[in-house]
């Protein structure tokens, strides 16, 4: 495995976001990577013919507490615009009370954003978004929009030391390989994948936060993946922030 994940970090090294500085981000960004992971594994779905794939967001507002959650519902919609990222924006803009847009959020979501995802949360003025595991297939958008000089632009960090991270990059990695450049949604049905995204939320609940201030995020957090269904029919209504 050790070996797998260097081979990753030559291949997408030089695609990568820098090091977030600030050791306290860098643990909140941990902690709600585990979140948004639980999220997806709340709702794992273990057929291509399910709900959709087994991809998802958070949303995190500027007191990092996470506000919002969507998960990928392209096989239940029939429309394979319905991202995590794409649901995540589009519903909780539609709250009420929340306006045109998500200036001062941070998006974390667990793949690497698209092209039409990373373009929606562009419009909508979101600040930060913080990726899982890499895509090198539909990934490096943000660095794409940034070589045009598009005039909306988000940062993008990944949390490079997560172990799931290196795990799940190095698994599609190996999986590709032996599977003619099979795609990411493809690995993200089998039994190691659901493994890796089944550990976020244990680490989560044991998670022993080394700045102090991140003790009250972490609580937000696990108390937020409580509240989280197997299924997410009725979520807008039950999540929408109050007015």
């Amino acid at each position: 495995m050790k070996v797998l994940v260097l081979a990753v970090a030559l291949v997408v090294g030089a695609c990568t976001p820098p090091e977030v500085t600030d050791p306290a981000q860098a643990e909140r960004d941990e902690i709600f990577s585990l979140l948004a992971m639980a999220v997806v594994h709340r709702g794992w779905q273990s057929s291509a013919d399910g709900r959709g794939h087994n991809i998802g967001a958070v949303l995190v507002n500027e007191s990092f507490e996470p506000v919002f959650w969507a998960r990928n519902t392209v096989g239940r919609s029939d429309n394979a615009t319905q991202h995590g990222e794409v649901r995540l924006i589009q519903e909780f803009l539609n709250c009420p009370a929340i306006g045109r847009y998500a200036e001062g959020f941070t998006v974390y979501t667990t793949l690497e954003p698209c092209a039409m995802c990373a373009g929606m949360m562009a419009l909508a003025r979101v600040g930060r978004v913080v990726y899982v595991q890499a895509d090198p297939q539909y990934g490096n958008v943000r660095k794409a929009l940034d070589e045009i000089e598009y005039p909306l632009l988000f940062t993008e960090h990944t949390p490079a030391a997560l172990p799931q991270k290196k795990l799940l990059d190095a698994g599609y990695q190996a999986f590709g390989k032996a599977n003619d450049d099979a795609s990411v949604v493809e690995y993200l049905l089998l039994p190691d994948a659901e493994r890796i995204f089944a550990s976020a939320e244990k680490d989560l609940n044991r998670y022993r936060p080394r700045h102090a201030e991140n003790a009250r995020v972490l609580a937000h957090a696990q108390a937020f993946l409580r509240r989280v269904p197997a299924d997410d029919d009725e979520r807008p209504a039950r999540f929408c922030p109050a007015g």
